[in-house]
């Protein structure tokens, strides 16, 4: 049973941290451009939206070069 309420916790903790809202509105790749809620990484703490797959890639292997501009 501590088991089973073990697992429980853990999945609503879980569930909760997956569907933090992104700290920006636009991409910081491609500030143009708004967030896609469902494109998002974690940084530094914070949940980070961008408008596509391409620009979270981008920003994931150099992230000094973008987080300057997460708004």
């Amino acid at each position: 049973m501590k088991t089973l309420f073990s697992i429980a916790v853990l999945s609503l903790a879980l569930s909760g941290f997956a569907s933090a809202e992104p700290v920006n509105k636009k991409c910081p790749v491609n500030p143009s451009k708004d967030v896609n809620p469902s494109k998002t990484t974690t940084h530094e703490g914070k949940e980070v939206g961008f408008c596509c797959g391409n620009c979270k890639a981008k920003f994931e292997a150099d992230p000094a070069k973008y987080a300057k501009k997460i708004k």
